[in-house]
C-alpha cells in the first residue's frame, strides 16, 4: 500500500500524486463551487437542500459538507451573486439562496472554463493514449 504523503529532505509532505484519492478530492473541492452554483441555476434553496441537490446532481461525486457549503453561500452572498431571504420551510426559519443575474453571469463563465478544461483533459488523453500506443508498436 502506498503512503498519502511522503517526507521532502525539508520535512514538508508532499501528496503522492499517483494516488487516486488525491486527485479525485483536488477535483471534488475545486468542482463544489461550481456545482453550488449549478442548482441554485435552477431553483432558490436553503443551504442543506444545496448539499442534498449537490450531492444528487452528481450521483455523490461531489458531496461537500454543510461546513463546506455555508461559508461559500456566505462569500457568494457577499459578493452580490446570491440574495437571500428568509423563508419557513417545514415550520422553521431558513434562509433561503437564490442567483443574482451577476451569479447567472458567473455560473456562465464557469461552465465556459470547465468546458475548456475538460476540453484540454480530453485531448491529453487522446495524445496519452495515442504515445502508449506507438510505444507498444516499436515493443514488438
Amino acid at each position: 500500500m502506498t503512503q498519502a504523503k511522503t517526507e521532502t529532505a525539508a520535512g514538508r509532505k508532499v501528496p503522492d500524486y499517483s494516488d487516486p484519492s488525491y486527485w479525485r478530492g483536488t477535483i471534488k473541492m475545486s468542482l463544489s463551487k461550481f456545482f453550488v452554483l449549478s442548482v441554485l441555476h435552477r431553483k432558490p434553496m436553503h443551504g442543506y437542500e444545496v448539499v442534498q441537490a449537490v450531492e444528487k446532481s452528481t450521483k455523490g461525486c461531489c458531496s461537500p459538507s454543510e461546513g463546506t457549503v455555508y461559508p461559500m453561500l456566505n462569500e457568494f452572498e457577499t459578493g452580490e451573486y446570491l440574495s437571500s431571504t428568509a423563508e419557513v420551510v417545514q415550520g422553521r426559519t431558513r434562509k433561503v439562496y437564490a442567483l443574482t443575474e451577476k451569479g447567472r453571469e458567473a455560473f456562465q463563465v464557469a461552465v465556459d472554463a470547465w468546458l475548456e478544461a475538460t476540453d484540454c483533459i480530453l485531448e491529453s488523453r487522446r495524445m496519452a493514449g495515442g504515445a502508449n500506443s506507438d510505444r507498444e508498436g516499436s515493443e514488438t
